[in-house]
């Protein structure tokens, strides 16, 4: 198995296995190394809020965009996503027809026989697997006895998975530097901050998004009081969790108005594993009377403009959803000004 670093030093071990020494490579190396013509199993592996995700999905995306290949599948697994349950997930992406009462070995037998001919492109994110053969309980063919140049991707926490994965290339995303998470950051604020920042974050590129979220579209009068108030929420640097956990409650603090954070709170009613349905969302909180229906044409153009924000909000909160419980700034959609929010 190769074994390959990105963005910082690299790490001379795995917790459940030794490997002899790790490459250091970059980001554009990595994706070209995901994408290579072997037919192989590729572990990205790694604590949360590293990019794992976002490192998958841009390979996905670059693949697709190529048509590099024939079949295209994307499953969001979390803890709780049973063997059962991500096998569903593969057969409903693929359009199979399983019914309520089919069991999982007929699911898998038609699993494989839709894939078995195909030059396909599964991504298991976040994936907690302990079963050996994982892929052939799943049902897939297995990449290197395919032949056709197949690709398995499965990004994880966890040394347990990249074992039962038995990957061909394993790559550990690091940490940025203090330059790099400085770079970030000024880059989703869109002005110049201040470095000190970024030191508590331990490099974790959530964390910099986090604290961008609760510093954008501050009036520049009022920055100086929020950076001090960003840098008693930050505290001590403790843990990489512990930091998580203030910025998430700084950010939720910096809503704008008890509406904007009864809002944020539906979006835990949906299960980690799954993309958050933004017309479901829109209908509960009309439900609840958080929202109302637009009376004019002007009014419906302003909440077309901010679903289009919502939808692209949500797609990015539910990446970020398994990694922590409540997270993100959604003023881009719900200003305290907004006409026709109360």
């Amino acid at each position: 198995m190769a074994s390959y670093c990105c963005f910082r030093k690299p790490r001379t071990r795995l917790p459940s296995f030794t490997v002899p020494r790790y490459r250091l490579i970059t980001l554009h190396d990595m994706l070209c190394l995901i994408l290579r013509r072997e037919g192989e199993v590729v572990a990205i592996e790694g604590t949360g809020g590293l990019g794992k995700t976002w490192v998958a999905k841009a390979a996905f995306e670059t693949a697709r965009n190529s048509n590099r290949f024939d079949t295209y599948i994307w499953v969001s697994l979390s803890t709780s996503c049973s063997v059962r349950r991500c096998i569903e997930k593969i057969a409903i992406v693929l359009s199979i027809d399983i019914g309520e009462e089919l069991l999982s070995s007929r699911i898998r037998v038609m699993i494989k026989e839709h894939l078995v001919r195909r030059k396909f492109l599964l991504v298991l994110d976040n994936a907690y697997f302990v079963e050996e053969n994982i892929l052939r309980i799943l049902g897939i063919p297995c990449p290197r006895e395919q032949s056709l140049g197949s690709k398995v991707i499965v990004t994880t926490r966890t040394g347990r998975t990249v074992s039962v994965m038995d990957p061909a290339i394993l790559i550990s995303p690091q940490p940025l530097t203090d330059q790099a998470s400085y770079d970030l950051l000024r880059e989703k604020i869109g002005r110049d901050i201040d470095l000190g920042l970024v030191d508590n974050c331990f490099g974790m590129p959530l964390s910099i998004i986090l604290l961008a979220g609760a510093l954008c579209d501050v009036p520049e009068q009022k920055s100086s009081k929020l950076i001090s108030e960003a840098y008693v929420a930050l505290g001590p640097k403790i843990s990489v969790f512990a930091t998580m956990i203030r910025l998430v409650k700084l950010c939720y603090r910096r809503l704008p108005s008890d509406t904007a954070r009864h809002c944020f709170l539906y979006c835990l009613l949906f299960p980690d594993d799954e993309a958050i349905p933004v017309k479901d969302l829109i209908i509960l909180w009309k439900l609840d009377g958080i929202i109302q229906e637009a009376r004019h044409s002007h009014q419906a153009n302003c909440y077309e403009r901010r679903y289009h924000n919502l939808d692209a909000t949500m797609a990015m909160w539910s990446s970020l959803k398994s990694t922590l419980t409540m997270t993100f700034h959604l003023s881009i959609f719900l200003p305290s000004s907004a006409e026709g929010f109360p």
